[in-house]
């Protein structure tokens, strides 16, 4: 780091200091990204390994727990399909491999409801929404690049690659089900450990228009086995959670993701494969409701990659907004109030029409005879 940096970075800890003084809760939450102790700009954000190379991360027992083309450091975490977390406290090159091995930690107790928007936004100091059903999910891919071989022909494709035809099955997914989406496919090339802090930009974006949630999606670099699976009589990709372990937001980052498996493993058990709690941020510093998704990986085909997405779209819209049986009864219920209360002005105004019209003849005699004296020149 250079001299001007360090000088930079002390002057905005001096204004951080004096603002946090005068309001510490509006502070944080507007400054996220540039003054937690865990985030820095100039660090690796991360790395990824050459195609076809993979970590694999071990359990105490010698199984395979993972494996993954990100890779891992001594710290991360690991919580399995079934829930049990495991924690890496060796990695090691052995013969051109990369192995990762852990201890176990605990098995993870999920929780078995739901936690609603407003709960989260309480826990980050914000106010409730009032009266909000059905809102708006953001979309984007920080590594745009990213393909399916077995459907684009390579892992690569400069520019929008085959991640985008996922993301836009996950846009068009959550549309079908009611739901506002704003889709992002900003470039944020190349595939470098620059590309985190240019989408930056793109988060920002999709954070100004208050979304309930954003997705990065991305797919892993793994063999094909390592996320193909079996739901509803057809073969789909799993989906992996990835949570930064360095912001200042992991606590909710991490009740928000395994609240999500949780959903997920109650609707389409199977179809989380797991979550990653790794080195680095992702950018979930900005919001803990920013949550990157590893749709399949590269050895996958692009069908089966859309097929999962589809199916997690179901578990967004129920974690978020609820049964759609509740919502449907809430409409129709809405729907006849509205057709009573349009029957009753209805029948106020042609009650009104009536009064005003005998006043105006002088009695109901003198009404009945003008309306047959009407009826016989017709």
């Amino acid at each position: 780091m250079t001299i001007a940096m360090t000088r930079k970075k002390a002057l905005l800890s001096l204004a951080f200091s004096f603002l946090i003084l005068i309001n510490p809760t509006q502070t944080v939450l507007a400054f996220p990204a540039y003054f937690s102790d865990a985030v820095d700009l100039e660090e690796e954000w991360e790395d990824w390994l050459e195609a076809d190379t993979y970590y694999t991360m071990i359990a105490p027992d010698g199984t395979v727990i993972v494996q993954t083309g990100r890779k891992i450091y001594e710290g991360d975490q690991y919580l399995t399909q079934d829930n049990m977390l495991y924690e890496v406290v060796e990695v090691r090159e052995k013969d051109g491999e990369y192995f990762a091995y852990t201890e176990f930690v605990r098995e993870e107790k999920l929780p078995n409801r739901r936690i609603t928007l407003n709960q989260i936004r309480e826990q980050m100091g914000l106010q409730a929404a009032q009266g909000q059903s059905v809102g708006k999910i953001g979309i984007y891919h920080t590594h745009n690049a990213e393909s399916y071989v077995p459907t684009d022909g390579t892992d690569s494709i400069e520019g929008a690659g085959g991640i985008h035809a996922v993301g836009e099955a996950f846009e068009k997914a959550l549309e079908g089900l009611g739901i506002e989406v704003n889709y992002s496919q900003n470039l944020h090339l190349p595939h470098d450990r620059g590309a985190y802090r240019r989408s930056r930009e793109t988060v920002l974006d999709l954070l100004s228009t208050n979304p309930d949630a954003i997705f990065d999606v991305h797919r892993d670099a793994a063999p094909k086995n390592a996320y193909a699976t079996f739901i509803d009589e057809e073969w789909v990709t799993q989906i992996q959670f990835v949570v930064g372990r360095q912001n200042q937001n992991l606590g909710i980052n991490r009740q928000y993701a395994t609240s999500l498996k949780a959903v997920a493993d109650q609707i389409f058990p199977g179809l989380i494969k797991g979550i990653f709690f790794g080195r680095g941020n992702y950018n979930q510093d900005l919001s803990p409701l920013n949550l990157l998704l590893e749709v399949g990986a590269h050895t996958n085909s692009r069908e089966a990659a859309q097929r999962g997405i589809e199916l997690f779209a179901e578990v967004v819209d129920f974690y978020f907004y609820g049964p759609r049986e509740e919502r449907n009864a809430q409409n129709q219920s809405f729907s006849l109030g509205s057709i009573s209360t349009i029957l009753w002005i209805l029948a106020f105004l042609l009650a009104g029409t009536v009064v005003y019209y005998v006043i105006n003849a002088g009695g109901w005699k003198e009404a009945l005879a003008r309306i047959r004296k009407h009826l016989t020149r017709n």
